[in-house]
């Protein structure tokens, strides 16, 4: 039996398949900042502290998310051991880190088996239904966001399942998931599942949405989204008021919006780029898909409706990150599925995408050699060569499927090799070992926080550090060590962080200032 037979032979199949697939990748691949550690040091300072109801990062209260998100990973990190693990060094295994990534994982393997549910509930159709989960594999979005420490995985889970079962009318459930949803990620989790009930009404029930609304089923179902959210809400306005009002839901939702906050200020067409990415696997069909998508059948209008109204309000927001659209995909995968048994593969599709492929290998491997990131250069190309040749074997469902799972086995392996560059988990180390200081100079690398459980400023004048007794480090980019040479300084190791070269470095005052200074 083929293994994409095997895997959609039925549901268990699939969420254990899904659960395999996005692990790779997850185990001991060091957090990457900014997000990561953020989310990664607030729930460890949960059990730290005893305190599981406000987030703290880096020694601050941290207003930026709901509590739920933390809750997983607390969940996760008593259930691994994490607050133990990261106290004593030891984890050569990397469960710190997958621990930490599976509350994303196990999303992204229920949104397969949601994202199959839904599809049947429209078209009840098996084969439409494992299509639909092959596109879901395949949109670069979820190469990431199904491994990574970030709340939307949880998000676009809770969403979607709202969004089913509003469609089947189970509303105790579907506000239960929407209340789930909310405390991911506060009032966006309302307004997906919500919008999109009312377009599924609109357009497939030909109803306004308001006699469903109004019935007695729905108003008492209300009662267990009430129960669920709004307590938190209720008890942070207790203790911090209205500076949580205002920096929660004014700053990070309302301003944010607006442009009245200024943390990822981009352009309208910001996400045109990034759909055509996005959809890297399905270049040579979508073409073909357009010619062929049925727009008088109203759940394709239902569908494509989803995709745009999610594009459309996010491209309206100010400040724009990637991966606010990756909802917008679940519809979208669902609507490619119904036409994918039918797409060919012809000479030409498969000699410009192998031919495009192995340009983006090249190009990927020149800036590695650029960066110095020797190691990382043969897997790269050894992956690109792997996956190109796919284009020449198969069907396109084949080639798709294939591909999602090589490209996330290769990655694995890179992100792998990639640690031996990363400076996090050796600062780690060497912090455990002694109480020195350690400082961070015109550099902020979250992680570091997350990992020596210490709170860090990132230090901007060099003359701070003029005055400082005794022995401490200093982490800082490979340029900036002209700033030092007055110092008697020792280089611990030289790194790589996020693109940039950096340093570890020791600074050691003489023994006799060292006791000039004691004496005084």
């Amino acid at each position: 039996m083929r293994l994409i037979d095997l895997v959609f032979k039925n549901k268990l199949n699939l969420f254990v398949f899904s659960l395999l697939l996005f692990s790779l990748g997850s185990f001991y691949v060091s957090f990457f900042p900014p997000d990561e550690p953020k989310y990664v040091d607030a729930a460890l300072r949960m059990i730290e502290s005893g305190n599981y109801l406000v987030p703290f990062f880096n020694c601050h209260v941290r207003f930026d998310k709901p509590i739920l998100f933390y809750w997983e990973l607390v969940v996760f990190f008593k259930l691994f051991s994490v607050d133990s693990l990261i106290r004593n060094g030891t984890d050569p295994l990397g469960i710190i880190e997958y621990a930490a990534r599976l509350p994303s994982i196990l999303s992204g393997a229920f949104t397969a088996i949601y994202t199959y549910k839904l599809s049947y509930a429209l078209f009840k159709s098996e084969k439409i239904s494992a299509n639909s989960v092959i596109a879901y594999f395949s949109f670069l979005f979820f190469f990431y966001l199904t491994r990574a420490v970030y709340p939307d995985m949880s998000l676009i889970l809770f969403e979607l399942m709202a969004t089913y079962y509003f469609i089947k009318e189970k509303y105790c459930i579907a506000w239960l998931t929407t209340a789930l949803a909310f405390l991911v990620k506060g009032p966006i989790g309302i307004i997906t599942p919500g919008f999109n009930y009312l377009l599924y009404l609109w357009i497939v029930k030909k109803e306004t949405g308001l006699k469903k609304f109004f019935t007695r089923k729905n108003i008492l179902s209300l009662a267990t989204f009430a129960i669920v959210s709004v307590p938190w809400y209720l008890e942070l306005y207790h203790l911090y008021g209205i500076k949580f009002i205002n920096k929660f839901f004014l700053y990070h939702n309302i301003e944010r919006f607006t442009g009245g906050a200024h943390q990822h200020p981009n352009p309208f067409y910001y996400y045109v780029p990034i759909v055509i990415a996005v959809l890297f696997f399905w270049w040579p069909y979508v073409k073909d898909i357009s010619k062929k998508v049925d727009l008088k059948d109203s759940k394709n209008k239902l569908l494509l409706s989803w995709f745009m109204w999610v594009l459309l309000f996010f491209s309206i927001s100010y400040n724009k990150l990637p991966h606010y659209i990756a909802f917008a995909f679940i519809p979208l995968g669902i609507l490619f599925a119904q036409y994918l048994d039918s797409l060919k593969n012809t000479k030409i599709k498969s000699v410009i995408m192998f031919a495009i492929e192995l340009a983006i290998g090249f190009a990927i491997s020149v800036y590695l050699f650029k960066e110095r990131l020797y190691l990382l250069i043969p897997t790269t190309l050894f992956g690109i060569a792997c996956m190109s040749t796919l284009n020449f074997t198969g069907n396109p469902k084949n080639i798709i499927f294939y591909k999602t799972i090589i490209v996330s086995l290769f990655l694995s392996i890179t992100l792998m090799q990639l640690e031996a560059y990363r400076p996090e988990k050796k600062i780690w180390k060497i912090m455990l070992n002694n109480s020195y200081p350690l400082y961070e100079f015109r550099i902020n690398n979250q992680s570091l926080i997350a990992y020596t459980r210490r709170c860090l400023k990132d230090i901007g004048n060099a003359g701070f550090f003029k005055n400082k007794k005794g022995s401490f480090y200093i982490y800082t980019k490979r340029e900036y060590l002209n700033y030092f040479k007055s110092y008697k300084y020792k280089i611990v190791f030289f790194a790589t962080d996020r693109g940039k070269q950096t340093a570890l470095i020791k600074i050691e005052r003489p023994k006799q200032e060292v006791l000039k200074c004691e004496m005084y």
